[in-house]
């Protein structure tokens, strides 16, 4: 399978969203890789943190309403934009992308109502409860927008170091998987009032697609022009940074 990313590791933590055989090929690269685990364990210190923070009771029927609100507006977004390589991607890859696609969607969902729902809620919840609701909902956007970076950065060194077409195929299909959920970090990231993040995640949608449409034919040609955008706007150097002020900034909020 291709390198295992933090995204993954997420879904193997949660027990969803992935196929048996994607989830035992994780399972065996844990048993035999001890950095591989150590990234498991760590991913699971901070996503067990967020799970153990108290939430307010939310008002009965909020959640419904907000998806009510929220998923025409992301389905027609999808539909709206639909990577081209996406479309050509191997059917084995499409209950992934379908899954990290879902699990961006609950995410955001999840983020609107960890600050929405204690100001819509009982008026018994107390300001102290409503303050660990927005760390617990700020805990988990960190974690996975950290885990979509890591992701993101991978795309980024593989296409600009070139390498076998059955390689780059992989690349333009993890980078089409990237693009949906990249558009909803962003959202939720507005939602939390995080305008740096969400500007950040904006300009880098449109290398995504870029990636994902990435015709194997162009492939000399695109790999200088990526090496050059690169470094000219030190991207990759963007990415890292932001990693790190995520991760920072969640260790901070335990």
């Amino acid at each position: 399978m291709p390198p295992i990313s933090d995204e993954d590791l997420i879904l193997y933590y949660y027990d969803d969203g992935l196929e048996p055989a994607e989830r035992a090929a994780i399972a065996g690269a844990l048993s035999g890789s001890p950095e591989l685990r150590a990234r498991l364990a760590a991913l699971e210190a901070v996503l067990a943190a967020a799970d153990a923070a108290p939430l307010p009771p939310p008002d009965p029927g909020l959640r419904d309403r907000l998806w009510s609100r929220l998923e025409p507006q992301l389905r027609a977004e999808a539909a709206r934009h639909p990577p081209r390589a996406a479309r050509r991607t191997h059917a084995a890859v499409r209950p992934r992308r379908l899954a990290a696609w879902s699990a961006a969607a609950l995410l955001a969902l999840a983020v609107g109502v960890g600050f929405i729902a204690g100001r819509h809620s009982a008026p018994e919840v107390d300001a102290q409860a409503q303050a660990r609701a927005d760390a617990a909902a700020l805990r988990v956007l960190d974690a996975y927008v950290a885990a979509h970076l890591r992701s993101t950065e991978g795309v980024l060194l593989t296409a600009g170091n070139g390498g076998e077409a059955g390689m780059l195929d992989g690349n333009r299909a993890l980078a089409a998987s990237l693009v949906e959920s990249n558009r909803l970090y962003a959202r939720a990231a507005e939602r939390a009032g995080d305008a740096a993040l969400a500007d950040f995640l904006q300009r880098l949608e449109p290398v995504l697609l870029s990636l994902a449409n990435q015709t194997p034919a162009a492939t000399v040609e695109s790999d200088e022009g990526l090496r050059d955008y690169l470094r000219e706007t030190d991207l990759l150097f963007q990415v890292r940074a932001l990693q790190t002020r995520l991760d920072h900034t969640r260790v901070q909020r335990l």
